[in-house]
Parts: structure tokens; sequence; C-alpha cells
């Protein structure tokens, strides 16, 4: 490390770039005076004052240096020009530091646990928090807990690219009872794990919200040993109460009873997630324009999360053409079309109908119509 230290620093733009001094500037040294003390009269400066001038040049100069120190450092861990500006300016103290004993072991701990090159700089950059956080007391002591539940590396690692604000909250105040409060609902570890790999944010929230939302996920008949739980603690605890409600407003347009939307939430709570205009789009050509009842699609919610251009409307074209021809019953269910893989659907209904309807390949992949098959 001694040696990484010492070695010739890359210059930028002659010894500092322009867009680095600007970063600079943002650093104040606390015992530099004001450059106007020096000029707010005529008269020639003592030598006292000019001591001071010196020691000021001098300052400014350190900060200068220290901070081309501190953008080679981070540069080599993998941090862009871009991303090591956004972290300087919004914390320029620490251009002030000494890397060895502030951020560099912070640096070489999340790297030890597998965060590459590339993770590395994005995750600091999410939550620069993370490099004023004390190493022992607060990175380690989280990261020691993550491990105990999630119980490799590389999950904590997943896990931190979902959300790098975790291992910055306390764990004994928030973390750690959200945990519990799972548990004492029947939640098994498999269901904690699933939990704090797939959904971080929901498990650092507010103690009393997460048990109430908890609570809640229970009362509505969701089952604690199942991942939908997991999925509906999460959509409780993070989605306000005025957005749930239009949510639900948004199902109910299209003739859905408030337990019918509650029974798709129940099917795959993250339905609710969805944009409106989403949920718009698919409704109206799954209801409108195939004919489908709305309770069919809130008993499969998870068709709503497929891709409508590419998956949704070329099935159900060829399902149209199967239909009017026959070969299909004609209260189909939306599962049986729209979750099956795309090598199943081909051989299911395409090729398995490429002699009764001929171009129903081409409907399929988008490149011919409905009406230029012949029925």
């Amino acid at each position: 490390m001694a040696a990484f230290f010492c070695r010739k620093l890359r210059p930028s733009r002659g010894i500092i770039g322009s867009s680095w001094r600007r970063i600079i500037q943002l650093q104040r040294v606390p015992f530099a005076p004001p450059i106007e003390k020096f000029f707010s009269s005529d008269r020639l400066a003592s030598k006292d004052e000019e001591q001071e001038l010196v020691i000021a040049a001098a300052s400014s100069e350190k900060v200068a240096g220290n901070a081309e120190l501190v953008k080679t450092i981070l540069t080599d861990y993998g941090f862009t020009d871009a991303r090591i500006s956004k972290i300087a300016a919004s914390r320029p103290c620490i251009l002030s530091f000494n890397p060895d004993k502030t951020f560099i072991p912070k640096l070489e701990f999340f790297r030890s646990i597998g965060l590459s090159s590339k993770d590395l700089p994005r995750i600091i950059c999410a939550c620069n928090g993370l490099l004023f956080r004390s190493l022992d007391k607060q990175l380690i002591s989280c990261y020691n807990f993550l491990k105990s539940v999630l119980l490799l590396d590389e999950n904590v690692v997943e896990m931190l690219k979902r959300d790098a604000r975790i291992p910055a909250q306390d764990v004994d105040k928030r973390i750690a009872p959200n945990i519990a409060a799972l548990r004492e609902a029947g939640g098994p570890q498999s269901v904690i794990f699933f939990m704090l790999l797939y959904a971080p944010n929901a498990v650092h929230r507010d103690g009393q919200k997460f048990k109430e939302s908890v609570n809640k996920a229970v009362q509505m008949g969701f089952n604690p040993s199942k991942s939908t739980f997991a999925n509906a603690v999460q959509v409780l605890c993070e989605m306000p109460e005025s957005t749930w409600d239009h949510k639900m407003e948004v199902y109910q347009r299209y003739g859905l009873s408030r337990d019918e939307v509650l029974l798709a939430f129940r099917s795959h709570p993250l339905c609710m997630y969805l944009s409106e205009e989403k949920l718009t789009r698919a409704m109206d050509f799954l209801v409108k324009e195939m004919g489908w009842k709305p309770a069919a699609v809130a008993r499969c919610p998870v068709v709503i999360f497929f891709k409508l251009e590419k998956r949704i409307m070329p099935r159900c074209a060829v399902i149209k053409v199967l239909r009017e021809r026959g070969l299909v019953k004609k209260d189909i269910c939306l599962s049986t079309i729209l979750v099956c893989g795309e090598k199943s659907f081909l051989g299911l209904y395409v090729r398995r109908y490429k002699n009764d309807v001929p171009g129903l390949m081409g409907v399929c992949m988008g490149k011919g119509r409905t009406s230029q098959v012949k029925i």
C-alpha cells in the first residue's frame, strides 16, 4: 500500500483538470483566512499578514494535491470521472481525507466480499454515505448480521446491488426487529432469505410500519411460509395508501369488484406495482379487444406483466385465428397461452395447425395480419 501512495500520480490537464478545480473549490480550508482580508485597504500587508497569505496558498496547494490523490485512488477502484465528481460535489470533505485511514479500508472491505470494480462504484455512488460510516462498528457489524441470514457473500452482494443503503442502516433498530417480526408471524428462514435478497428496501423500513404490514398481510390470507407473503409485505410496506387506493380504482374501472382485485393481489402481489399506463393498455386489449372477462385476468394477473407488443398481442392474434376456425375453445385459459414458454407455444398452437391454417407462423411473428389468413 505504501508503494501505491508513493508512485507518480497521473496528470490531468497539467497538474489538475479544470472540471476538477471546480470540485476543489467546494472544499473549504478551515485554517485559510479569506483572501479579501489582504486587499481590504490600500495599505501594505504586514509581515504577519504576508505569512498568513503564504499559509493560505500552501493550504490551497495541499487541498489540490490531496484532491488529485483522492481522484487517482478512486479511479484505480473503477470510479469514472463523472462518479468521482458526483461524490466530491455532494461530499466535498472527502477531498481533504487521508485515503489510507478513511475510505481505502472500506473500499477494500467491499472488494473482499466480492464486489467487482464495475459494481463497487455504482453502489458507492448510490449511497456515498458508506464511505463515511465506521468500518468496524457499522459496515462489518451489518455485514455479519446479513451474512448470518443470507449465508454466502454472493447473496450479500446481490442484495447490495438491489439496495446499496442496507449497510448504512442501524441493524439493532431497523433490520433485526423487522426480521424478528417476520419470524413472529410464522415466516420461515426461506421467506426471510427471499425478502432480504429480493426486497431489501422494505426490510429497513420503519419498524412500526413494517410490523403493521406483516399483520395486514396475514389478515388478508397470505401464507407466511410462501414467497408471496414476502411480496405482499413489501408492497404494503412501501406503497402509500393513496397509491393503493388509486390502483384499486384502475382495476375497478374494468368491472372488477374489490374482492376480485384482492384475489389478484393474493395471487401476484406485485401486480399493484404496475403503472397505470401498463395496466390500462393490457386490460384494454385483453378485455375489450380479445373479449376475456376481467375476472379471468384477475385469476391470472401474471399475464399483465408480459410485454404487450412482443408477447401478448402476437400470441393472442394466433389464438384469435384458431378460435375463428373452431380449433381451440372460445374460453381458453389466459395462462395456457401466455404463461408457457415460446417453444411450447409454437408447438401447441402454431406448428400443430400450420397445415390447417397457412400463414399462421407469420401471424405469430407479427409479419402478417389475421385478416390475411383464410378462414
